[in-house]
């Protein structure tokens, strides 16, 4: 497998001790060199990348800027002296973060990082054989946090919440922390078993305890419902299963 590389930092000696360790690195090929967020931009428009070992801290655009402003941003290292980048670097779902001066040993394990990467896409990428292909949907998904990639089983999961940029996961055993979208969500997951009934919330349908007015309870948390999605959830929870008094 080979990593297509593009190395971007405002300083020359810098740019050129990262490109030297990815042309000593078997697996990783450098398609170039940037010395500016602009030039990085112009260069993803004319040849696919892979990876790319970013600076943050550079004139006129910073690489965290940089990297917001992609609509389909590619996989990222950032580089960089300063340690304060780090939470803020790993929130936009970078691999990981090497602080100035960069040894080669921590730029190869880095570097195995990354392949173990996008080995692991490519292995999801490829299509089963049509006998061992399941009927059902994913019983899991995978996210990404601090670097690590972690299973949640659907059926752990009791809603998602979202504020701003991110979304919480609730589950049965703890809460996490990721860069999805409701809008994400609501392609990927299943629509027999979760719904969205806010435009902060997305639950499954089997975890919910009781409709209280305009609200549902799951595990004694209220959740609000929108006014204009009630009767699709007395319709979806409620109607053909209510028993009543024969009168």
């Amino acid at each position: 497998m080979t990593i297509k590389c593009l190395v971007v930092d405002d300083e020359p000696l810098a740019r050129k001790g990262i490109a030297g360790y990815v042309e000593q690195t078997p697996f990783l090929s450098l398609m170039g060199t940037c010395k500016s967020a602009v030039e990085a931009n112009e260069a993803l428009h004319q040849e696919p990348i892979d990876l790319l070992f970013l600076d943050i801290q550079m004139p006129d655009l910073t690489g965290i800027e940089f990297m917001r402003s992609l609509e389909s941003p590619p996989t990222v290292i950032f580089t960089t002296a300063y340690r304060d980048y780090a939470i803020e670097g790993f929130e936009l779902n970078a691999l990981d973060y090497l602080v100035k001066p960069i040894s080669f040993q921590r730029f190869l394990k880095a570097a195995n990082k990354a392949l173990s990467h996008f080995e692991m896409l490519r292995q999801n990428q490829q299509p089963k054989p049509a006998e061992t292909q399941p009927i059902a949907g994913p019983e899991y998904f995978f996210i990404k946090s601090d670097g690590q990639f972690i299973k949640i089983k659907l059926a752990d999961v009791l809603y998602f919440e979202s504020e701003k940029d991110y979304v919480f996961i609730h589950t049965e055993q703890k809460r996490y922390l990721t860069l999805l979208s409701l809008k994400q969500l609501e392609k990927e997951l299943p629509p027999d078993k979760f719904l969205r009934v806010h435009r902060s919330y997305f639950v499954a349908l089997d975890k919910i305890d009781m409709v209280d007015g305009s609200n549902l309870i799951i595990k004694g948390k209220e959740i609000p419902v929108s006014r204009s999605l009630q009767d699709t959830i007395f319709n979806t929870l409620i109607a053909g299963r209510l028993w009543k008094r024969e009168l």
